[in-house]
């Protein structure tokens, strides 16, 4: 910085530069686990020959530091050690371990070195002793944040822009004065304060210098930080390298979709969520996307670097769980259509009472962020002594962003249920159209370990009933999950999840069973079998129905080893819920339990034993994943 005189031009650079280059260069790998035993002998020496013990007295939080880094301990099973070199090892230890209380900013800090003959249970060549008094520790004294204008003209006026950014840099220096002072502190205060312009408006930006001054006779170390911010940046037009198929002004429009607009000011988090939509798109092995900090600074270029996924992917899967058993499932991708350029993917699965097969047809996302979507889905689905077969077609337009996702959707339904213990009843097939609105709000902090936040969607819906009797209904589903962290960290946190839904029609309209109602496994109340909350006929078997009501309460905590907390989980909980037509009929049917998780790669991986009230009987329930 110009002006300065320092007396020590950096700290890692004047009296710590001996101290830090062990810190950097390190002892051994064995040395951090040396723990001197009152005899002198450490236990590490159980492989090698110690030729001396080392003995540390000083507080434990510093004793711990010189065990970890002092010099001396390079030499601990040198086999040629003599007496003369260890006691000249010994004549240095003293600086050395000052140097290392210098980084916690204990500058007076005062060190003796000894060494004793061995006894006949001491290593060969005697104990080392090493008594540190670490002495009062220094704090922050002046603070000077010096911050370079644009040009280095001194007769130039100092813009509006240059002063607020230095009075954001002074406000929000995380090492003020009065603060305790180590080099840690100092090295992140110092990396923070780039960070915070690089990220947002000054890529460029740079510390052209720093200076840690230390007046050991008022332990105050007074600090000096010299800012090059260079020139504040703003978006360009985008450049896409990389595109063989796909067009670029779709990738461009996914780009401003994440705020990357030309002409706007220059941010990291636009960058990285640009990126992310691009690589969660599906169409990309890799993408980069980034501003060149040494082009120009106005409008500079937005550069998307990206290798295209092959045109198609086929997907095998096997699993199970248990409420569907053993599964087989086979997807099939196919990213770009000839001709139409929609993406479409289909979708086979057979589990041991359901068999589906969907299709999806997707367009590109546009300039205003919606796609148009198309789907059709068929599944066979086996309920105690009743057998459903349902198609569902729909056509509309979706928005997908970070944290919130919107549908508009048209409907069609057509379902049959039949039941083999009822041989005098013909069934007749329910259909019906309808017109959709779907919402689903996201918040979070970490997807998919969620720690807290919630979540809301929300479904409407109005249709009109085209088989066996022309009738209008109304139907909604609203769900909700929050998570909640106790006080105490190793408390955990609590999982509220509420659900319910509603058909609004005349009891004659004859709705399908796919726009109606059932609960029951693990996703939904714990306890009872996968779909077996509903309306019990005249037969035994369990009907759909028009209203659902769900609540669950669940207490995660972790499961801590040693002071270390670790990948798994324990979980007490009561779920509740009903199906019914009427709203006299809603009783809600209980289950309790516990069980544990594991925070696995691919998400939560749950393992509940639920017991279900009303059925007075143990469920095992096994799950994957977070979603919302």
């Amino acid at each position: 910085m110009k002006g300065l005189a320092p007396r020590v031009t950096d700290w890692r650079l004047g009296a710590l530069a001996g101290g830090l280059a062990l810190l950097l260069g390190g002892a051994p790998a064995w040395a951090a686990d040396v723990v001197v035993s009152p005899q002198g002998v450490p236990p590490s020496a159980a492989t090698e020959t110690a030729r001396f013990a080392l003995q540390v007295q000083a507080p434990q939080a510093h004793r711990d530091l010189m065990l970890k880094h002092l010099n001396i301990q390079r030499f601990l099973t040198l086999a040629d050690l003599d007496v003369p070199e260890l006691q000249r090892l010994v004549d240095q230890l003293p600086d050395d371990a000052r140097q290392l209380m210098g980084t916690q900013g204990h500058f007076s800090a005062t060190a003796t070195a000894t060494l004793s003959s061995p006894s006949a249970t001491d290593p060969p060549l005697g104990v080392v002793t090493l008594v540190v008094e670490p002495g009062p520790p220094a704090q922050v004294g002046e603070v000077v944040l010096a911050v370079r204008t644009a040009t280095d003209n001194p007769l130039q006026a100092v813009s509006s822009h240059h002063e607020t950014l230095t009075q954001q840099l002074r406000a929000s220096w995380p090492l003020p004065s009065g603060r305790l002072f180590t080099q840690d502190a100092w090295d992140a205060a110092k990396a923070q304060t780039l960070r915070t312009l690089t990220q947002a408006n000054h890529p460029a930006a740079t510390l052209t210098g720093s200076l840690a001054d230390v007046d050991t006779e008022t332990q105050r170390v007074n600090l000096a930080l010299d800012i090059d911010p260079g020139p504040a940046f703003t978006f360009g037009e985008v450049e896409v390298e990389g595109l063989q198929r796909y067009e670029a002004a779709w990738v461009s429009h996914m780009v401003a979709l994440a705020g990357v607009v030309p002409g706007s000011d220059y941010e990291l988090a636009k960058l990285q969520a640009a990126q992310q939509r691009l690589a969660q798109s599906g169409y990309f092995e890799s993408v980069f996307v980034y501003v060149d900090p040494n082009g120009p600074s106005d409008r500079s270029p937005v550069r998307v670097k990206v290798r295209e996924a092959l045109r198609q992917k086929w997907v095998l899967g096997l699993g199970g769980s248990t409420d569907d058993g053993a599964r087989i499932s086979a997807e099939h991708q196919w990213r770009q259509l000839p001709w139409l350029n929609w993406r479409a993917q289909s979708k086979m699965k057979l589990e041991r009472d359901t068999r589906t097969a969907e299709a999806e047809l997707s367009s590109p996302v546009g300039a205003d962020g919606w796609h148009w979507v198309a789907g059709a889905k068929a599944s066979h689905q086996t309920d105690d002594a009743t057998v459903t077969t349902s198609q569902q077609y729909r056509l509309g337009k979706a928005k997908n962003e970070e944290n919130l996702d919107r549908i508009y959707f048209l409907q069609a339904d057509r379902s049959l249920t039949r039941n083999p213990l009822l041989r005098n009843v013909v069934p007749e097939a329910a259909q019906s159209v309808s017109a959709n609105f779907g919402w689903t709000r996201r918040q979070f902090d970490n997807m998919p370990f969620p720690t807290r936040g919630h979540g809301l969607a929300a479904e409407v819906g109005v249709g009109w009933t085209v088989a066996q009797k022309g009738a209008p209904f109304l139907r909604a589903r609203g769900r909700w999950q929050g998570l909640w962290p106790l006080p105490d960290e190793r408390m955990g946190r609590l999982s509220v999840r509420l659900e319910g839904g509603a058909v609004v029609a005349k009891t004659s309209t004859p709705v399908p069973d796919s726009q109606l109602f059932l609960t029951g496994g693990d996703q939904t109340v714990r306890g009872y079998a996968l779909r077996d909350i509903g309306v019990p006929d005249a037969s035994g078997t369990t009907n759909p129905g028009r209203l659902l009501t769900v609540g669950s309460l669940e207490w995660q905590r972790p499961i801590w080893s040693h002071g270390v907390r670790t990948a798994w989980e324990s979980t007490v909980f009561v779920d509740a819920g009903s199906v019914a037509n009427q709203v006299s009929d809603l009783h809600a049917k209980v289950g309790v339990g516990a069980g544990v998780r594991y925070i696995s790669p691919v998400g939560p991986l749950q393992v509940d034993l639920a017991y279900g009230v009303a059925t007075r009987r143990l469920r095992l329930h096994l799950s994957v994943g977070f979603s919302f």
